[in-house]
């Protein structure tokens, strides 16, 4: 690649590395109150959808042949996504879960100003199997995949893995207390690994999605139960 290319890519690269951050920050605090909240987390979300149509298809990223069969690589995006999961119902089961059910009423209250908790079916749906499949299109399949070509795989994993933290640390900075929003964050990061190393393998996003959906589901089902408790 050359210099100016090089350069080039990193133009594009780094809004979207940064973006989802600073749209967290928007509706998650320097604007929580204001109707400004909705649409700010509607217009990050479109920017995630239609920022890395530019410059990679999603046809491309959802319909690469697989390194092996789709059944295996269905099988191994179910079986992370189950053992993920099992391990946060563990974690929901220490102290932990009980910090975390501590935050309920913030959350409640987040959840009525940006609209979800009236229609809560339907966001967990849009969440487990869109947004999941949107975040692996961004962040494993354009992040990570432009990253891996400019820094190398170990450098990329972490890099795509910890901007894939970075808002979701916003968020969980919002509810829990400091301590408890760093791990929580980290855990994510740690998502993002295991995500990133399975497209690596893979060489398809269906593995990251099925594993992502089956975490998703899960954290939502234990936020119906921290909005409606």
């Amino acid at each position: 690649m050359s210099k100016n290319s090089s350069s080039l890519a990193w133009c594009y690269l780094l809004p979207a590395l940064v973006v989802p951050l600073l749209g967290s920050l928007l509706y998650f605090v320097w604007l929580p109150d204001s109707a400004v909240a909705q649409g700010t987390y509607t217009a990050t979300k479109i920017f995630t959808l239609v920022y890395p149509l530019f410059f990679v298809g999603w046809k491309e990223l959802f319909t690469a042949r697989p390194n092996s069969s789709w059944a295996a690589v269905f099988g191994v995006g179910l079986a992370s996504g189950l053992l993920i999961v099992a391990a946060g119902i563990g974690l929901m089961m220490t102290p932990v879960g009980d910090m975390v059910r501590a935050g309920a009423e913030p959350i409640q209250e987040k959840a009525e100003l940006l609209g979800f908790a009236n229609h809560f079916l339907l966001f967990a749906i849009f969440i487990s199997l869109f947004h999941s499949a949107l975040e692996e299109f961004y962040w494993r399949g354009f992040v990570f995949g432009t990253l891996r070509q400019k820094l190398g795989k170990a450098t990329s994993h972490v890099v795509a893995a910890l901007a894939f933290a970075a808002h979701h640390l916003v968020v969980t900075w919002q509810f829990f207390p400091p301590v408890l929003a760093i791990f929580l964050a980290f855990c994510v990061a740690v998502g993002g690994v295991i995500w990133t190393i399975l497209y690596q393998k893979q060489g398809s996003l269906l593995g990251c999605w099925i594993s992502h959906l089956c975490v998703d589901v899960l954290l939502m089902a234990v936020g119906y139960q921290l909005i409606f408790s």
